[in-house]
């Protein structure tokens, strides 16, 4: 509010006014009982740094009278300019108007009364622990968010969360750390990928591509069945999954997009993406089944398990053992993911 308001002198400054003119502005804005006070700040310290004492005294004592409330840390540093002893009752009157008010951060700033009474530095103590533990938790919670954006692999979100840390904590190697870390982890997921795109598209020119014959076989059987498919939406599911035993991955998720958005064919989406070796798109249709079935343990397990083989085809091993490792600790009788981790480090197992 007070930048707002900082704006709104610097516009009036901008008009050129008399000095007069700009006084009579200000004070009838710092006595508007309807304006809030956070708005009125920045003019009292204008007043103030342009050295209208007199003025604001004038003020104060209007302010005071129809209660309104006054700049404590103003007040504070004007009698300290003066070299003016408070009284023991005036100091008192002065802690307990800045409690009273909630105006206890305008002591950090005021100091001219510190050596008339130690309360007033205890109380700046106290402010600056506050904020310190305020910072520190605002810091623990962005971490908590940063980390568990990057354990669900929302990488892009948890990159603008990083980003903005190191905004708020320049100074802190840790998060420097933390951030160059995150930036290699990326670069090599990127690499990953790119080079299982890479073995699929080799894969497919090796492929052995069926005759003519066969091909036109599978396009009579196929067509027929999308035909069918539009006039039963519950065929198409049979359909799709009579493609996945022909590895006609493309044709059964082409298929699925006519059957019913049931649960169980949004699980055979995600078993075509994997088949179909289209890892990147298995790994955001796998998110969206994370979020919607949350509630239900299982589709936890399944996620987990789909992602683990998602991570293993794009390279990045580590990761998918480890996923695969957290689901044996809760399910040891899980005997799929006992055999792929078997598998994936050729019967050394990981315990």
């Amino acid at each position: 509010m007070e930048a707002i308001n900082e704006l709104e002198i610097r516009k009036l400054l901008r008009r050129k006014p008399s000095g007069a003119d700009l006084l009579r502005h200000l004070i009838k804005a710092i006595l508007n009982p309807q304006k809030p006070w956070e708005e009125k700040r920045a003019l009292w310290h204008f007043l103030y740094r342009w050295g209208k004492e007199s003025t604001i005294l004038h003020a104060l004592i209007e302010s005071l009278g129809s209660k309104s409330r006054v700049p404590f840390d103003i007040m504070i540093e004007m009698t300290a300019d003066a070299k003016l002893r408070p009284s023991t009752t005036g100091v008192e009157s002065m802690l307990k108007g800045v409690r009273k008010q909630g105006a206890t951060e305008e002591l950090l700033s005021a100091r001219g009364w510190d050596k008339w009474d130690k309360r007033f530095n205890l109380i700046r103590k106290e402010i600056l622990e506050k904020r310190v533990s305020e910072n520190r938790k605002a810091k623990e919670g962005m971490l908590d968010k940063f980390n568990f954006l990057k354990g669900q692999r929302l990488v892009e979100q948890a990159g603008r969360v990083l980003r903005r840390m190191l905004e708020l904590y320049p100074d802190d190697n840790e998060l420097k750390q933390t951030k160059q870390d995150f930036d290699e982890q990326w670069a090599r997921e990127v690499l990953a990928t790119h080079m299982a795109t890479l073995s699929h598209e080799k894969l497919e020119r090796t492929e052995i591509e069926n005759s003519s014959k066969d091909e036109e076989m599978l396009n009579c059987f196929l067509s027929e069945g999308e035909k069918i498919a539009m006039e039963n939406r519950d065929f198409a599911t049979d359909l799709t999954i009579a493609c996945m035993f022909m590895n006609e991955y493309k044709r059964g998720l082409d298929i699925l997009n006519w059957a019913p958005m049931t649960p169980a064919n949004e699980w055979i989406k995600a078993e075509l993406l994997i088949s179909g070796r289209r890892f990147v798109e298995a790994m955001e249709h796998l998110n969206g089944l994370e979020l919607k079935y949350a509630e239900d343990p299982e589709s936890s397990f399944s996620v987990s398990y789909m992602r683990a083989q998602c991570f293993k085809e794009l390279g990045q091993k580590d990761a998918a053992l480890e996923i695969m490792q957290s689901i044996v600790r809760v399910r040891p009788n899980y005997r799929s993911a006992h055999a792929l981790i078997l598998e994936w480090t050729q019967g050394a197992g990981w315990e």
